[in-house]
């Protein structure tokens, strides 16, 4: 499910609409406790919202939004270094004594859920009646794993998705609102993942500043985001905009359409499943067994959703930074937490070369000329709407 409004907005990420609020990063020294993370904390979220004002309150090019996004990925892993006091020949000594065995089952499993997006982007693309054969949309879902990383300046990973999907057919709110609502219900069972985690596992000791966030944000998504186009009916009108768009345009199905819901849910219940199985391999790859499983839902989805809503170069810096926050939190000493974090980027590059590998193979290369044409479509429709 996701707001109709969003359409308007095509390149931003979806993600950006969470409820999440980012909690402050921080990094213990392995003399230090908990309780004395404060010493060495980043305050990071007033940097991270002054950004964010700046962006939209100054009119930035595509390009100038890709060097703000560099440099501040660049500035954040620095600040590792600098802040953090990572020892790097340590994490380096770390990597290399790494077991092989679990690395590479944390690829296949990275890699075979890519397949299980597909088949849940499969049933929600169905619904607004745009059919597309399961390997063709297994094939978009790589691709745009490799945009994400590779091309940023030019098209993202979701706009690939949505223009694959409706290219020849003319349906392209169509074919935005099914990847938005594919983007939402996997956010919704992040959050979801990081409550049960913090309701079923030993969590007293998390700050509030930790939990309440996840506890709100899960509460708004499964108790208000169902009830949306009600609630704007009651709040903003029957001529609203907003209103009109949920009950005249396509997005209503996912309203109305409870077992596909359900359905695309169970999905990402079971994509989850499979991405914290990784996170849980590469914890064993690198001897962390102090970890214990029930962490691995809390800190997997909140690092998620924090790389979406930080004006990162694909979230990198911000997730190295989020991952030894929470893994110094729990005990694991810096240098094995940085290593841990360059492990999960390196699978991700990894996956992001095999949907290159696919994009070339396929001849699904867009030409500039075509992408014009499609964002100005995108733009026509949305103002028409």
């Amino acid at each position: 499910m996701v707001s109709p409004a969003y359409a308007e907005r095509v390149e931003n990420k979806p993600c950006n609409e969470s409820l999440v609020s980012s909690p402050p990063m921080q990094v213990v020294e392995e003399n230090k406790s908990a309780s004395d993370v404060n010493s060495t904390q980043l305050k990071s979220l007033p940097i991270i919202s002054g950004l964010a004002n700046l962006a939209k309150k100054v009119n930035l090019s595509k390009q100038d939004k890709l060097k703000l996004k560099l440099s501040f990925s660049a500035l954040m892993f620095a600040s590792l270094f600098i802040f953090g006091k990572v020892d790097l020949s340590k994490s380096w000594e770390v990597a290399l004594q790494s077991n092989g065995w679990y690395l590479t089952a944390a690829v296949a499993f990275f890699l075979g859920s890519v397949a299980i997006n597909a088949k849940r982007w499969q049933s929600l693309a169905d619904a607004v009646g745009l059919q597309k054969p399961f390997l063709a949309l297994l094939q978009y879902c790589y691709v745009g794993l490799f945009f994400n990383l590779f091309l940023p300046s030019t098209v993202g990973g979701d706009f690939s998705r949505g223009y694959y999907l409706s290219k020849g057919t003319g349906k392209y709110k169509s074919a935005f609102y099914s990847v938005l609502a594919d983007r939402t219900v996997g956010i919704a069972v992040l959050f979801l993942f990081a409550t049960a985690g913090i309701l079923a596992g030993p969590a007293g000791h998390l700050p509030w500043k930790l939990k309440l966030p996840i506890l709100l944000g899960t509460a708004g998504i499964f108790i208000v985001l169902p009830f949306a186009p009600k609630l704007c009916h009651m709040l903003l009108g029957a001529d609203n905009k907003i209103t009109k768009r949920f009950e005249n345009s396509a997005v209503k199905v996912y309203w109305q359409d409870k077992k596909l819901v359900l359905f695309a849910l169970l999905l990402s219940v079971v994509l989850q499943l499979v991405i914290v199985v990784c996170h849980l391999t590469i914890g064993l790859a690198l001897g962390l067994t102090q970890i214990p499983i029930w962490y691995y839902f809390v800190f997997y989805p909140c690092v998620a959703v924090l790389g979406f809503v930080t004006p990162s170069f694909n979230g990198i810096g911000i997730r190295e930074w989020a991952y030894t926050y929470f893994l110094t939190f729990i005990g694991v000493d810096n240098s094995h937490a940085l290593t841990y974090a360059m492990m999960w980027l390196a699978l991700t590059t990894l996956s992001s070369l095999v949907g290159g590998v696919v994009y070339f193979a396929g001849h699904l290369q867009i030409s500039k000329e075509e992408r014009e044409e499609f964002e100005h479509v995108q733009e026509e429709d949305a103002e028409t709407a």
